[in-house]
């Protein structure tokens, strides 16, 4: 027969690091410093930045990729409200009505510039393609974090 207490403490769980949930599906904690991108309205307004980064590479600087005055007019909108003081913003309309339908328009605009590139053969160069393919992604971004928004 063995005696299995030889002074040997039982294996102890160890203790998660600091920032690190306690509970291994805990989506609350996880989320918690994940940043302004997470929410819809964050997915908005980053697909609105990104629009506004394409039409300032492809189109002003590079002159490759030219995307329309609504879809950057939209992007802007949807980079721009939310870092506004929210309270003002409120008096005018709810901020996530705001976003909502920026981000519906984006999509919307999205796909009919999608359209229009495949109808006039926008893909002629390789900086051409990069920037469209980055437009539809922000469009499909914008779309995912409208239907997230709740109103």
């Amino acid at each position: 027969m063995t005696d299995e207490s030889h002074g040997i403490d039982p294996i102890e769980e160890p203790t998660p690091p600091p920032g690190m949930p306690e509970v291994a599906h805990d989506d609350q904690a996880v989320l918690e410093g994940a940043g302004d991108f997470t929410s819809g309205e964050g997915l908005v307004a980053f697909a609105g930045i990104v629009i506004v980064a394409v039409w300032l590479i492809f189109d002003i600087i590079a002159t490759e990729y030219f995307l329309g005055h609504v879809i950057l007019l939209l992007g802007a909108v949807a980079a721009v409200v939310p870092r506004l003081d929210r309270v003002k913003v409120e008096r005018v309309h709810p901020v996530a009505v705001i976003m909502k339908t920026v981000g519906y328009g984006v999509a919307v605009m999205g796909l009919v510039a999608l359209v229009e590139d495949v109808r006039f053969e926008a893909y002629d160069e390789v900086w051409a393609v990069l920037g469209a393919v980055i437009t539809y992604g922000a469009a499909v971004m914008a779309f995912v974090g409208a239907r997230q928004i709740e109103t």
